[in-house]
């Protein structure tokens, strides 16, 4: 059961500096290299196995480097399984961490946006939550439609917003940027029980003016 965070008093919108994008492509490269070169060090499951988690780490950069490279002519509007990319999203962090990653559909998961954008800006939420989480911690990754309008929520059970020690506010910055070349939303706010609540809040299919991204 995920908390209604939506439409909570102390649920803000994230505001910060101006995406530098150079600084905002290589913290999306971080992870995925680092999930490489731990499956490529370590002698533990199938070589096979590993060899395909190598190519769909580096599959994903090339997506990545690609749509910055061409900017958003190289990420068209599409009709996006949501379904689908949180699971991608959730199977790529899975590989360089201990951190339990579950992914929640609920109702409708078909949305418009650019997949390149949403994906990154997924991905470094669920980033975050898994620093704030920890190794034996827990991240949900909750897609659906509510409030008349398409969520993507990233849930952890971290100390909280505020008591995690900062790293860099690339990540936000990054999501904020992503989530606004696909005219969306992004909130984040604190847990009633302990731990974040972060909400990519998107236009439905159903909404007259989704195609106009």
């Amino acid at each position: 059961m995920v908390d209604d965070v939506v439409g909570r008093n102390d649920i803000v919108a994230w505001r910060g500096p101006d995406t530098d994008p150079v600084r905002s492509l290589l913290h999306d490269l971080r992870e995925p290299l680092a999930a490489i070169l731990l499956l490529s060090e370590t002698s533990q499951g199938d070589v096979r196995e590993r060899l395909v988690s190598i190519q769909e780490q580096a599959s994903w950069l090339a997506e990545v480097v690609a749509a910055s490279l061409e900017g958003a002519a190289g990420d068209h509007v599409a009709d996006i399984d949501a379904r689908a990319l949180a699971n991608e999203v959730a199977g790529r962090a899975r590989m360089s961490t201990t951190t339990t990653i579950d992914v929640e559909v609920v109702g409708e998961c078909r949305v418009l946006a650019r997949p390149v954008a949403l994906a990154r800006a997924l991905g470094c939420l669920v980033d975050n939550a898994v620093r704030a989480a920890g190794p034996a911690g827990h991240v949900l990754i909750w897609v659906g439609s509510c409030d008349d309008a398409f969520h993507i929520r990233v849930l952890d059970d971290g100390p909280g917003l505020g008591r995690l020690a900062p790293r860099t506010s690339i990540g936000l910055a990054t999501t904020r940027a992503m989530v606004a070349a696909c005219r969306g939303r992004f909130r984040l706010a604190a847990r009633p029980d302990g731990g974040a609540a972060a909400d990519i809040v998107l236009q439905s299919r159903s909404e007259p003016d989704a195609v106009a991204l």
